[in-house]
């Protein structure tokens, strides 16, 4: 009767009757403590300390949201990164390739082509990214710089002394309670003024090699972990809406679309019920026993010939929000009329994936979220006027994470005029030129 463990979906047999569960809000909630492992104590990344944990299983499950994220970590990526030496003439400046040895060695060695790739995915997925440089023997040079995945990254809480973060702690079982033995530990340098730091550790000593410079596309009130603008589809609810509809069509399928009722569950209710019972939401086997108990009871309330004509009222709760008089609904219950034909829905299809790429910075247009007729009716200059826009507008998500090669060439004395580009590709009209297309380089 339930599908896996915790379940967004559930289907009563005997009152033919579909469960839709709105459980996103739920994995925001902030952290109540802090979390001790060994000697490092963690500043969780969500209430659970599994937030990106869960949010990568919810990327997962829509088609918008997961096609969205790839296509601004490729328009981020741009070409790729390109170190250029700037020369300046009469007041002009133009960009040359570079020659410096010290350089092209760095870029080869380090696959920074890679690195990128990698910052850009992390950026757009949770406005955090955790860039690692090691240094050599004599602590002379940063030889390597590799990228720190953020579903693995944390970081211990800020000393109380510095009211700096001291450790980026890194494991693959965050969402499993790791012991000391499972984590990584790495410094991390100070976050506005990270190469200054780095140049006094070793002028005092360090014997460290190895540091973490932390990278964020800052939002107001995220002292530790950065919350992208887009996670609102969570907690505004539009994101439970876009994977509940092909979900209820499959449930009409799959029960021969026998279906009576559908029954909206908040998640303020399991919130309120597991609370007043004294359940461990940690604990999953507790949560599905108890959920199936509820079940269980809406299942005999709504079938049988008896409970026919019962008011369905009386599973209905209310919550007053503020003092505006308006109520929230816990549980509402709308019965199914008429013949289901297997078209439900399809404007409720569209209107939620236009807001869903609203919120996520993509026009449907660009990347064709938009179902049904009519939708492509954006001309071609109209696209490439678009595609322009969306480039321009990352320009501070990539100067973020150039920041790391800053660091990096002043510290190990790179020529002053090296910079870091990013090609763009701008589309033209065949009339300029003949494959349609030409770079665009921006530093």
């Amino acid at each position: 009767m339930i599908n896996d463990n915790i379940i967004d979906i559930g289907y009563l047999s005997e009152c033919k009757a579909v469960i839709m569960q709105q459980s996103s809000r739920e994995i925001f909630k902030e952290p109540e403590s802090s979390v001790t492992i060994g000697k490092y104590t963690v500043c969780p990344w969500g209430k659970n300390n599994d937030l990106p944990q869960q949010v990568m299983k919810k990327i997962k499950k829509s088609e918008v949201v997961n096609s969205n994220l790839l296509f601004n970590t490729l328009v981020a990526y741009g070409q790729g990164i390109k170190p250029a030496k700037r020369v300046i003439k009469k007041g002009k400046t133009t960009y040359e390739d570079v020659t410096d040895q010290q350089v092209l060695d760095f870029f080869e060695e380090n696959d920074i082509t890679g690195w990128w790739l990698e910052s850009c995915t992390d950026m757009k997925t949770f406005f955090n990214v955790f860039p690692e440089v090691i240094l050599s023997n004599d602590g002379k040079t940063i030889t390597e710089l590799s990228h720190k995945e953020a579903v693995y990254s944390r970081w211990t809480v800020m000393n109380k002394k510095t009211a700096q973060i001291d450790y980026h702690l890194y494991s693959s079982k965050w969402d499993d309670s790791p012991s000391e033995e499972n984590v990584e530990p790495t410094p991390a340098l100070h976050r506005k003024r990270p190469l200054k730091d780095l140049r006094e550790r070793i002028e005092k000593g360090s014997k460290d090699r190895r540091f973490v410079i932390p990278v964020t596309f800052p939002t107001p009130g995220k002292l530790y972990y950065s919350e992208p603008a887009w996670w609102s589809i969570f907690e505004s609810g539009w994101y439970d809406f876009l994977t509940m509809i092909p979900e209820f069509k499959k449930a009409l399928l799959k029960n021969q679309m026998a279906v009576r009722f559908i029954i909206y569950i908040s998640d303020k209710y399991w919130s309120e019920l597991f609370q007043a019972e004294g359940i461990d939401v940690t604990d999953n086997d507790a949560v599905v026993k108890r959920k199936q108990e509820e079940y269980d009871k809406f299942n005999k309330f709504l079938s049988g010939e008896k409970n026919a004509g019962k008011a369905i009222v009386a599973l209905k709760k209310f919550m007053a929000a503020g003092n505006s008089g308006a109520f929230e609904k816990y549980v509402e219950i709308e019965p199914i009329k008429g013949d289901i034909k297997g078209g439900e829905y399809i404007e409720d299809s569209e209107e939620v994936s236009n807001i869903v790429s609203y919120a996520m910075s993509v026009h449907p247009s660009l990347i064709g979220s938009t179902p049904g007729k009519n939708k492509g009716s954006f001309s071609g200059t109209d696209k490439r006027e678009l595609f322009m826009i969306k480039q321009a507008m990352e320009k501070p998500f990539r100067d973020r994470i150039l920041r790391v090669l800053t660091v990096i060439k002043r510290y190990n004395n790179w020529p002053e005029d090296i910079v870091f580009m990013v090609p763009d590709i701008e589309f033209t009209t065949l009339d300029e030129k003949k494959n349609g297309k030409k770079e665009v380089e921006k530093e």
